[in-house]
């Protein structure tokens, strides 16, 4: 009985939070209120007051919520098999970031940085250093430590690369095609002096 009941609750709570990022990436923070969240979540304004006690911590929780979904696609793109280094990048890039594109959801979170009441950049900066780790991770396992030394990389440092050029392109494109083009040609540029696994084999 109760696990059940923590089970309806949770998935009312990812509802909740789903339905917050959908209003919060439209109308903006400071433009979207608690009456905006709940009816679009289809809950009473004090239901929605039970769960979050005011909207900083409701944007908090349905950003962190929003990272992790974006973790796990990156993750399911860059372990994607048959795929080429270059391609999974690509996708891990525009799972990462693409997504955001004519959104007013990620210059909000730049913006609530600033914010502490907000308490954002320990979620934001932990989910950055999530992002690059696994990027890394694929790089090194589809390059070789002899090309890594003759060009004078980690990858570590190619991974910092691409999600910086990435980060400019969310705000540079005009279209999430346009953002994946930018991604496309930064990721053929970063990886040009490798010798990657598909072509070892």
């Amino acid at each position: 009985m109760t696990s059940t009941r923590s089970t309806t609750d949770s998935a009312r709570r990812e509802r909740v939070l789903a339905a917050a990022l959908e209003v919060f990436g439209r109308h903006g923070f400071r433009k979207t209120s608690m009456e905006d969240v709940a009816r679009s979540a289809d809950i009473s304004r004090q239901g929605l007051y039970l769960h979050f006690p005011n909207k900083e911590a409701l944007f908090r929780a349905a950003v962190r919520q929003e990272l992790d979904t974006a973790l796990d696609e990156v993750s399911r793109r860059l372990d994607e098999e048959g795929a080429g280094l270059d391609r999974r990048i690509v996708a891990a890039l525009d799972a990462w970031l693409g997504r955001y594109v004519g959104s007013m959801l990620a210059s909000d979170i730049a913006n609530m940085l600033e914010n502490p009441a907000t308490q954002l950049k320990d979620v934001v900066d932990t989910a950055i250093s999530a992002f690059d780790a696994r990027l890394a991770a694929a790089i090194a396992s589809e390059t070789t430590e002899n090309d890594r030394r003759r060009l004078g990389v980690t990858p570590e440092a190619v991974a910092a690369v691409l999600h910086t050029i990435g980060q400019g392109s969310k705000y540079l494109s005009g279209s999430r095609e346009e953002f994946v083009a930018r991604a496309s040609a930064a990721t053929q540029l970063a990886l040009a002096g490798f010798r990657t696994g598909e072509e070892r084999s």
